[in-house]
């Protein structure tokens, strides 16, 4: 017996599939040699690439939630899922969760496009073959970040597995990819040239519910902002993750407006809130509809609505406690000469099955309840404001609480709630890519900026761009010149001092903070002009602006009764006078750490965003190895704000197992061969 390398296990599985498999069951359409020549060619294989995605949609959810702080399994998890949940290094093939070879399934149909697709052809003076050429780019990688995040370090391949002579012949040991180098090789092959290209123009994906074509593409500077975003090896990777959310949000309608604030706010009593439908953030019939301003969801991976139309992602909301089921219904009608037209459509409805695998945790609902709803009545002449301390009201849209028999029940519900299925797995969202920014910017070493995106939003007339800490005062000399003077010195360079308002004694100024001075992406033009904080989805307008009230309304500083920064920096235990940079960014960080749970919980990026946050808290000395281990074993611990009370204990087996970071990753497969 010899052992063989993973890369010949995949690539021998890969070609298997590609000889033994029926036209009608593979994954591309055309794995020919053949170059794809026409639109008919491409439209064909990029569908059936797409089809390879939705092998592993799911389990991006499902790997994510189950291992991070905001689940926690019940007595009904299957053995598999309970090991993945508690990090007992369960062997990739245990279960249909573990499967690698599906995302070099991906990969590699993605390989047999970009080697044989013609993109030198030309009609109508364009080469109509990039749009759909970048498309499939920016799926190879976008699985190949996926596999980074989930294994740690896998192989790099990039030519088609066709025959045995390309894995007799691939070098396996120089051709590994990890967070340290996947940008590097995804620069070497020109991913970052397809950044402008625009994505080819299809109407629907009809599944039997027809979802608009473009929520599954994959905006390439997405996934280039997260593998620089992954690495964070320098204040430069942040600056150029940050650069790239930034083009994307600014070119493509990406503000946080009023609306989309509005949509998950509520309707505010002193006792409580009823707060506003979510939103179907997987239905796209509804309330988000691509290319409109308010649109959240970003890009997605749609699920048919009958077997008859293709793969049913129901695997998320049947794990979360709902039972899906499908049906489909036929239409027989008359064209206008006559003849019979037969159109079908199909459906899948959910119920409660009372058995659910996963319930949000202790600490997800602890995170909720702690939080305090700020409603700000615009009705009247000036602004006014009530607080109410009734917790963030997204946890109305993403949980489900109910009773049965008298027990209670708790539902994850974001997959599907009540009697409605949403049919898409999000890849992207818009508030996720602002909370990622924020990220970026705040390890770039401008907290103040990231904090912004979260309290109020960046615009011209929002910024955090006065030091409160220094008051500047202005004087005229005889000759009518402006001295603007700092403890009776004068200031020379006048660049940074900016006007604020006149009280008694004459007009007052700030001098702007060093961090505004060297901020490098500008927010200064109409595009960010309605713009609000990502936080106030949950919480309300903590600190409401605009034009009019700027002047007597200083975001993040005047307003210091809930959401503010000096006060959010206290929770963490820090003095924004004199604590450092590093600990302000650490504190910041930490802060982002919770908006990404009450934003995007039960999506499925939560384990993988805590492993990268660590990662970059041990790079700058702030124990993220102990940080990671803390956060999901203390998963089951609830506190109650009311009592003030606290209830259950840290999992101390599970904090050890996190200790060693190897953990962190699934284990790639090992196997032995005859040959």
């Amino acid at each position: 017996m010899k052992k063989i390398s993973i890369i010949s296990l995949l690539s021998v599985s890969l070609v298997g599939g590609l000889t033994t498999t029926s036209c009608e069951d593979m994954m591309t359409i055309d794995t020919e040699l053949n170059s794809y020549t026409s639109a008919n060619d491409t439209l064909y294989s990029y569908w059936g690439i797409l089809k390879c995605v939705q092998d592993v949609a799911e389990r991006q959810v499902i790997l994510g939630e189950l291992r991070g702080d905001l689940v926690s399994t019940t007595d009904n998890v299957t053995d598999t899922l309970y090991a993945i949940a508690n990090f007992n290094k369960p062997e990739d093939g245990s279960c249909s969760m573990l499967k690698v070879s599906d995302y070099y399934n991906v990969i590699n149909n993605c390989n047999l496009y970009i080697a044989n697709a013609d993109t030198s052809l030309v009609k109508s003076n364009k080469k109509y073959m990039i749009p759909e050429y970048a498309l499939v780019q920016s799926i190879r990688a976008w699985a190949y970040l996926q596999l980074v995040k989930n294994y740690g370090e896998v192989p790099f391949i990039t030519a088609p597995i066709n025959s045995l002579d390309v894995i007799d012949n691939f070098d396996y040991n120089n051709n590994l990819v990890n967070k340290d180098n996947l940008i590097d090789k995804f620069i070497e092959v020109g991913l970052d040239k397809f950044v402008d290209t625009e994505y080819p123009y299809y109407r629907t994906y009809n599944s039997g519910s027809s979802i608009s074509a473009s929520l599954s593409f994959i905006p390439i500077r997405l996934v280039l902002g997260d593998m620089y975003l992954l690495r964070g090896a320098s204040k430069d990777d942040y600056r150029a993750a940050a650069q790239y959310y930034y083009d994307y949000l600014k070119n493509n309608t990406g503000n946080v407006t009023s609306q989309y604030v509005q949509w998950n706010t509520s309707r505010i009593s002193s006792t409580g809130y009823t707060s506003v439908q979510y939103g179907s953030w997987g239905n796209w019939g509804s309330t988000y509809t691509a290319g409109g301003a308010n649109n959240d969801v970003i890009a997605s991976i749609p699920s048919a609505s009958n077997k008859q139309y293709g793969t049913m992602l129901m695997r998320v909301a049947d794990i979360y406690g709902f039972t899906p089921s499908s049906s489909q219904s036929t239409n027989i009608s008359e064209d206008d000469s006559g003849n019979e037209v037969v159109t079908s459509s199909g459906a899948i409805s959910v119920s409660l099955n009372r058995k659910p695998q996963t319930t949000p945790s202790a600490a997800y609902t602890t995170l909720n309840r702690v939080q305090n709803y700020v409603h700000y009545d615009l009705s009247t002449s000036t602004p006014r404001r009530t607080d109410y301390p009734v917790g963030d009201a997204r946890y109305e849209g993403s949980v489900l609480e109910t009773t049965y028999e008298g027990d209670p029940y708790v539902y994850c519900a974001k997959a599907s709630k009540a009697n409605q299925f949403y049919y898409t797995i999000p890849i992207y969202r818009k508030s996720l890519i602002w909370l990622r920014l924020a990220e970026a910017i705040n390890r770039a070493g401008f907290p103040q900026y990231a904090f912004g995106i979260l309290k109020d939003g960046l615009s011209q007339d929002n910024m955090p761009q006065m030091d409160t800490r220094r008051e500047i005062n202005i004087r005229m000399t005889e000759d009518g010149d402006t001295v603007f003077t700092e403890d009776g010195a004068t200031i020379n360079d006048t660049t940074y001092v900016r006007y604020v308002k006149t009280n008694a004694r004459g007009a007052l100024y700030y001098v702007d903070s060093l961090e505004v001075q060297n901020f490098f992406l500008p927010f200064t033009e109409t595009v960010w002009q309605d713009n609000f904080g990502i936080h106030a989805r949950g919480c309300g307008y903590g600190n409401w602006t605009s034009v009019d009230y700027v002047t007597t309304n200083l975001t993040g500083y005047n307003d210091s009764t809930v959401y503010t920064y000096d006060r959010m920096l206290a929770q963490q235990g820090v003095d924004v006078a004199t604590a450092s940079e590093a600990d302000i960014i650490n504190a910041v960080e930490n802060i982002i750490v919770d908006e990404l749970a009450l934003e995007t919980a039960f999506e499925g990026n939560r384990f993988t965003d805590l492993v990268r946050i660590a990662e970059h808290k041990n790079a700058s000395g702030y124990k993220g190895t102990e940080w990671l281990a803390g956060k999901v074993a203390d998963r089951n611990i609830y506190y109650n704000p009311t009592t003030d009370l606290t209830t259950g204990e840290r999992d101390a087996s599970l904090y050890t197992k996190l200790l060693d970071t190897s953990n962190w990753y699934f284990t790639l497969p090992k196997w032995t061969t005859n040959k």
